[in-house]
């Protein structure tokens, strides 16, 4: 009983409980992201921690976190169109807390946050409902039949699975064929009724997501709508592996969350998710 009191006394401080798993984060993926621009990183490096082990008791700077925005910025500059969505959503989620740093304000820090959810999932949505291959099923149809969506349960179905991995050879033998000559390929249906299925499921992707940015917009604190947000992250996690992603998401749910008990689910999928970004799987 001891142990859950504490957990629960850490539980309703959720702001400073995101602020500790969004630094932890942070800091995995700059360790992973450290080797590009290294040279541009290197002296940002050196003034930080020579700054944070000389200057932290006379300058009132959150410097780690200025570091760290510094390099998210170095890379986003240098590789604007290679870094992923999810090193957006970091980049602002990091500016939302270091300005907190300085004006200390909840109120004003949980409205940055319910703001970048809801312009993430609501522009997510959108970009969906804008590309005909994605509603017409055929994105999900390719992925699924390729082994790369719901592939943890695949491996549960050797039939399945050895017809998705015909597939992925089939496609790498006609990408390294010269496109001049016009060859195609069929895809084998790793399920009955695939394409029905994956046209069902694409419709059913973009409502929910609508669903829950609106929810989030309207009702940023309800029970109703974390468990909505934890139903989608779960989802996606069960689809395919966005360790990433579904960090952030988790996160912006927990600094809004006011239940206990569903905090403690964000806190135990972030947990996850950082453990599989740390050891390189999945999609971070």
């Amino acid at each position: 009983m001891k142990y859950w009191t504490d957990i629960k006394y850490k539980l309703r401080d959720p702001i400073g409980l995101a602020i500790q798993l969004l630094l932890l984060l942070l800091g995995i993926y700059s360790l992973l992201m450290a080797e590009e621009n290294r040279r541009w990183k290197v002296p940002v490096l050196f003034i930080g921690i020579l700054s944070w082990i000389l200057l932290r008791n006379k300058k009132n700077h959150p410097i780690i976190w200025l570091v760290l925005f510094t390099l998210l910025m170095i890379d986003l500059y240098h590789d604007y169109f290679w870094v992923a969505n999810h090193h957006f959503m970091l980049l602002f989620m990091v500016l939302s807390v270091l300005l907190y740093s300085y004006h200390q304000r909840n109120e004003i820090l949980l409205k940055n946050i319910q703001i970048l959810f809801v312009v993430v999932v609501l522009t997510s949505a959108i970009q969906k409902l804008m590309s005909n291959q994605f509603m017409s099923g055929d994105f999900y149809y390719y992925m699924i039949n390729r082994g790369t969506l719901f592939g943890n349960f695949i491996r549960f179905l050797p039939e399945s699975l050895e017809i998705a991995k015909s597939n992925s050879k089939s496609i790498l033998d006609l990408q390294n064929l010269d496109p001049n000559l016009g060859e195609s390929i069929t895809l084998r249906n790793i399920f009955p009724n695939i394409g029905v299925i994956s046209h069902i499921f694409a419709w059913v992707t973009v409502i929910f997501e609508l669903i829950v940015a609106f929810a989030i917009l309207w009702k940023s604190r309800s029970s109703w709508t974390h468990f909505l947000i934890l139903i989608m992250i779960v989802g996606i996690l069960c689809t395919r592996f966005e360790t990433g992603f579904m960090a952030l998401l988790a996160l912006s749910g927990l600094f809004l969350c006011q239940n206990l008990y569903l905090r403690l689910m964000y806190v135990l999928i972030i947990s996850g998710c950082i453990i599989l970004i740390f050891t390189k799987l999945g999609f971070h």
